[in-house]
């Protein structure tokens, strides 16, 4: 699909963190889902970055949506947890989005 690496959105990330202080300590996974979907401000980001790209492969908003959703634990740990690059979330998120475009049933 060759999606291009946009700029990391470092604003995001500190929005995503800031947002999770705000929900309480500890590890609760339902707080940090809820931290990195705050806003759709990631999502917004890489619509804005891909939409021709992704409604060339019949996939809109909403659909992009619930595919990005399927990565909730890797947006996670690129997040919150500092344990994944920008570039390998940006890289499986463009594999997951390749396996649920139109274009990958067709073949």
């Amino acid at each position: 699909m060759g999606l291009p690496v946009p700029r990391e959105p470092t604003e995001i990330k500190e929005l995503i963190t800031a947002v999770r202080a705000r929900l309480g300590t500890g590890d609760d996974i339902d707080w940090d889902s809820l931290a990195v979907w705050s806003f759709n401000r990631l999502p917004k980001y890489l619509w804005f970055c891909w939409k021709d790209e992704l409604k060339e492969r019949g996939i809109t908003w909403q659909r992009f949506l619930r595919i990005l959703r399927l990565r909730t634990a890797d947006i996670i740990a690129w997040g919150l947890k500092n344990s994944l690059s920008w570039e390998e979330l940006v890289k499986r998120l463009e594999t997951t989005i390749e396996n649920y475009s139109h274009e990958s049933y067709k073949s």
